[in-house]
């Protein structure tokens, strides 16, 4: 099979396309034929070995996938050969096929596209799990979404709103906020328009904000710290920015406000200690919810650029670049048209 190969850990461009023997099927394993693969800031992480887990060496990188079961092992319930479906594996998902264990996998329903699932699923799974399980963000709070354009910045947008939050976005440039507002954003701040800290210091005394949703890190952590009102948490769910906030103790003290860590990682495996059964039945339940919300047009997950394998260098620099919105996807099957590859939800993603 055709599958993107990392030997060593560096710079992501040195990826190539390799022909490699399919993964074998591993007891309770599902086997998947894959429509298509998910893009997120991490996978920069994961090749240049500075992923909180290292992968052995080579590996085929791709964490989250869609498409068909091929075959699946002895006694495995959870889904059945031909069968659509979501699969969040960790890694492997840069190929034509890839095998994961059956709690991970996820059966599609009917009116779910295949590029729609890939948004609901490890983003939306992110916010819903950050905001509901961690933050336990109530009805009636107000929740700040930072980089509210992105893959998970959009679904914590829209998971908010679902939870009753009245939910204010920040993103940069005008057209970001443009989709914000559209999917949902009670106000939107521009901040790339002035200094982050100036923009969330005109913000804190006018919205009196509960939880802010943070995937960025940096400057754009410290100032929005301070716009909480006492009693706030602001949860840190990644650092897309590269750099570490450097948060100062003594606002956290004196506004007795929270600072709370999520990864959902832990939740599927991808962490030291696999916990994936453990937390299967609370993964799936919130999975059902997403899908509910969804079918109740709640949720509009948005498919953003698609590339087709052989262009994975220039997505993951786009993502990085932030040039993109919602969830970047990757075609390991390289069947996609030029046009295709550069549309927003374009047909080819439809199951």
């Amino acid at each position: 099979m055709r599958a993107l190969v990392c030997h060593r850990f560096g710079d992501y461009h040195d990826l190539r396309i390799e022909q490699v023997a399919p993964p074998s099927l591993p007891p309770g394993g599902v086997r998947i034929a894959i429509h298509a693969a998910s893009l997120s800031f991490s996978i920069k992480l994961l090749i240049a070995g500075k992923y909180q887990l290292k992968p052995e060496l080579p590996f085929i990188p791709g964490a989250e996938v869609v498409g068909r079961v091929l075959e699946t092992a002895p006694g495995v319930s959870a889904c059945r050969p031909g069968q659509r479906v979501l699969a969040l594996i960790g890694e492997g998902g840069y190929a034509e096929q890839a095998v994961s264990l059956e709690s991970t996998v996820y059966p599609l329903p009917d009116a779910v596209a295949f590029g729609e699932a890939l948004h609901l699923g490890l983003s939306y799974l992110t916010a819903y799990g950050a905001l509901a399980w961690r933050a336990r963000l109530a009805v009636g709070e107000t929740l700040l979404v930072l980089a509210a354009a992105g893959g998970v910045g959009l679904a914590a947008l829209e998971v908010g709103r679902a939870l009753g939050a009245r939910v204010i976005a920040a993103a940069g440039g005008a057209e970001k906020c443009a989709l914000a507002r559209d999917h949902g954003a009670a106000l939107c701040v521009d901040y790339r328009a002035a200094d982050p800290r100036e923009v969330m210091r005109t913000l804190a005394p006018q919205q009196d904000v509960d939880v802010v949703f943070d995937p960025v890190g940096g400057a754009m952590s410290e100032a929005a710290l301070r716009c909480l009102r006492p009693g706030g948490r602001l949860l840190a769910v990644g650092f897309a920015s590269g750099v570490m906030p450097q948060l100062q103790p003594n606002i956290l003290l004196v506004k007795n406000l929270s600072l709370q860590g999520f990864n959902f990682g832990a939740y599927i495996g991808w962490s030291p200690v696999d916990q994936r059964k453990r937390y299967e039945p609370q993964v799936r339940a919130a999975l059902a919810q997403i899908f509910a919300w969804q079918a109740q047009g709640k949720l509009s997950p948005l498919v953003g650029q698609s590339y087709p394998l052989a262009r994975f260098a220039e997505a993951l620099e786009a993502l990085h670049q932030r040039n993109t919105v919602g969830k970047v996807i990757l075609h390991p099957a390289d069947t996609m048209s030029t046009a295709a590859s550069a549309a927003i939800d374009p047909p080819t993603l439809e199951s």
